[in-house]
């Protein structure tokens, strides 16, 4: 990711890179929610961060390199990991792709709705019922001979 740019997260989150010291050394990130602050810090290569909310681990993310250069600073971030705030609403929508996001340069790969298009999750239920239901009336039917 460059500074100045974010990067969109599922459930509303983005993490923003705010900037770098002058050495290049050390980079400043932001979580935000919905554009409201949630937390920051200031991390070095091979620093991890971790945002949780009520004792459930939402965010955590190591820093992997740093490049301070002419056009700013960019940041690597791996291995990133996030997990769903079961409080919030499921995320149903794409994420956009870094190319997509205002000239985002993350390492961070797109993350993929949680059901798959076309899926019906109550004709799933319903035809597993039917299996039941039918191989209950053949049982009952072959238990009585």
């Amino acid at each position: 990711m460059r500074s100045g740019n974010y990067y969109p997260l599922l459930q509303d989150y983005q993490l923003h890179v705010k900037g770098a010291n002058p050495e290049g050394n050390r980079v400043w990130i932001e979580l935000c929610r919905n554009n409201i602050f949630l937390e920051d810090a200031i991390l070095g290569k091979g620093d991890t961060f971790v945002y949780t909310n009520n004792s459930t681990e939402i965010l955590n993310l190591t820093v992997e390199t740093i490049y301070s250069g002419a056009d700013g600073v960019l940041v690597k971030f791996s291995p990133v990991y996030q997990y769903l705030d079961p409080k919030l609403p499921m995320p149903q929508s794409e994420i956009p792709s870094p190319d997509n996001s205002s000239d985002n340069n993350s390492s961070i790969p797109p993350l993929l709705e949680n059901q798959a298009k076309g899926f019906d999750m109550p004709v799933l239920l319903l035809s597993i019922g039917a299996v039941f239901l039918v191989t209950g009336v053949f049982a009952g039917v072959y238990k009585k001979k």
